[in-house]
């Protein structure tokens, strides 16, 4: 614990010495890198609340399809397929926490936006990227429930990780790529007649 302080202090005057510096490169990555690592060290104390609740609300869907049933206290959904029953486990891995927070990291030391637009940016990604998980879980579930067992790492492993990723992707290059190049203040273009210098 007291090594984790340290290097917590160790980080924030590195970040106090790159500002000044006027490092632009090095403070959001230095900044991006330790931000995710803290919210990392915090993890423990919420990630079973946020299974528990990811569960919870992709449940619901699960009631109104009947493709699965979903047990939000142990993380699990459990889906029927002919006489064949299996159980998908919700695990940090798949509840989207760790890309919410390299998410968050990065937006925090992003210099393109005010800290308002940073605020209003981050619940917006988050919601997004539950969404997208949204998706993905329900995916692989509708595949596992429609052609049986056999298709798991396929669903899993393959088409639910393409849909998330490409989701995810399209994602960071509205909020990051796109906002960056519209914000770019681009010089005054002009043409001088050659013929004028003559």
């Amino acid at each position: 614990m007291i090594l984790k302080i340290i290097l917590f202090i160790v980080w924030v005057y590195a970040l106090t010495v790159l500002k000044r510096g006027k490092l632009g490169f090095y403070y959001f990555l230095v900044g991006s890198v330790g931000t995710f690592l803290t919210l990392l060290n915090f993890m423990p104390y919420f990630k079973d609340y946020f299974i528990y609740a990811f569960v919870w609300a992709l449940g619901g869907i699960g009631d109104l399809t009947g493709l699965y049933e979903s047990y939000a206290q142990y993380g699990m959904f459990f889906i029927n397929h002919n006489d064949t029953v299996m159980s998908l486990y919700v695990d940090m891995e798949c509840s989207g926490i760790i890309e919410m927070m390299v998410y968050v990291s990065l937006l925090a030391f992003f210099p393109a936006y005010k800290p308002i637009q940073k605020l209003v940016t981050g619940i917006y990604g988050i919601v997004c990227i539950c969404i997208f998980n949204f998706i993905r879980i329900f995916t692989i579930i509708w595949m596992i429930f429609t052609f049986g067992t056999p298709v798991y790492s396929l669903a899993h492993a393959i088409v639910g990780r393409i849909i998330f990723y490409v989701l995810t992707v399209a994602l960071y290059f509205y909020v990051f790529t796109r906002h960056q190049v519209i914000g770019q203040k681009v010089g005054k273009f002009s043409y001088e007649n050659l013929d004028d210098k003559q």
